[in-house]
């Protein structure tokens, strides 16, 4: 089979410390590792896609118990499910697919019931719909608005993945905004991968900025792993941003060779574009902080694992080469990996607790 369309085994698909720090019960992974164990027929996107069936029916007789918020926990816990069921499957697009949208309706269905509810936006651009989802922590003590944070996914991270991480972000006085953009999630099947991430994240600080609960000048941005890239390029677009979180250090895609091979493969997935050389060259266009780098001037934050095995260390020295008129924090984890998903627990409040002091958040 070619690198595209070969199944990846059941070990090169599992992130144990990635899928338990976004909230993938360990019983599940557990369970998932014993099928593995046993050479059982059943492939990674049943047996997941199975759980979220599962997770579904306890979150649909849980609402209609009048137990709302068990409910709600219940259909995400389904929709994470359904995304880590699709989330590596590049080599099968209509399951993949499939899998997307099952993974945003059930979402859509959890958002109202959250302690803290989401509320769904589409915001228009270019003709097409920018989905996300805002969340509010409560009024601030004065009732006035609330700092805000712009949350950005990866190659395969998407809104419905960063729930855990909103949470840090509410309970420390910041709303958050998490969405889509081109080659994520739901608008991968209107807009795939290209050099303008930043037009979609302007058009979702213009829809902020007019929201009376949300206080204009104090909106940060976070990308996670490509998000990393995002992130600041979107700073570097919009002087609106107060603080930039860079979760994962991609400067540029110089390493795209030598990444994992399903990594590669996921990159060339997104851009839409079926051959691999032609893919390649695009992608190396359009992901490159080079052009935009010193025009980042607001306070930003690099988390990078050592031991990431895609993005290599050069990538860090780049965003210190680069980012010369902006306050950067570098923090290099010496013992974790792609994004310190091995040591979420001590990485994760530490960003969220950054991105509250830098916007100011009450506490």
């Amino acid at each position: 089979m070619s690198p595209v369309t070969a199944p990846l085994s059941f070990e090169a698909i599992l992130n144990r410390g990635r899928m338990l720090s976004d909230g993938i019960p360990f019983a599940d992974i557990r369970a998932a590792e014993a099928v593995a164990a046993d050479g059982s027929d059943v492939d990674w996107f049943d047996l997941w896609m199975a759980r979220a069936d599962f997770y579904e029916d306890l979150g649909t007789a849980a609402i209609e118990a009048g137990n709302g918020i068990s409910g709600g926990e219940w259909l995400w816990n389904a929709s994470l499910s359904a995304h880590y069921a699709q989330f590596m499957w590049f080599h099968d697009p209509a399951r993949r697919e499939a899998g997307q949208r099952r993974k945003v309706e059930l979402f859509d269905r959890a958002a109202p019931h959250f302690s803290r509810p989401g509320e769904r936006i589409e915001i228009p651009l270019g003709g097409v719909a920018i989905p996300g989802y805002l969340r509010l922590p409560g009024p601030a003590p004065d009732d006035g608005p609330v700092p805000c944070c712009v949350l950005i996914g990866g190659l395969e991270s998407t809104k419905e993945e960063s729930h855990l991480f909103e949470n840090l972000c509410l309970t420390r006085g910041m709303a958050t905004f998490a969405f889509d953009g081109p080659g994520q999630g739901e608008l991968f099947f209107d807009v795939k991968l290209g050099p303008d991430f930043e037009h979609y994240t302007g058009a979702v600080v213009d829809h902020l900025v007019d929201r009376d609960e949300i206080d204009a000048d104090r909106i940060g941005v976070l990308g996670r792993s490509l998000g990393g890239h995002y992130a600041p390029r979107s700073a570097a677009a919009d002087d609106r941003f107060a603080a930039c979180c860079a979760w994962g250090a991609c400067f540029d895609l110089s390493d795209l060779d030598s990444m994992p091979p399903h990594t590669r493969r996921g990159f060339l997935y997104v851009t839409g574009i079926e051959d691999q050389d032609r893919a390649a060259l695009h992608l190396r266009d359009s992901i490159n902080l080079a052009p935009v780098a010193e025009r980042i001037s607001c306070p930003t934050l690099l988390l990078h694992g050592a031991h990431d095995a895609i993005f290599g260390m050069e990538q860090v020295e780049k965003y210190r080469d680069g980012l010369v008129n902006a306050d950067l924090e570098v923090q290099v984890e010496e013992d974790g990996d792609h994004c310190c998903h091995n040591m979420a627990h001590l990485v994760r409040p530490r960003m969220a607790d950054w991105l509250a002091d830098r916007l100011e958040a009450a506490r």
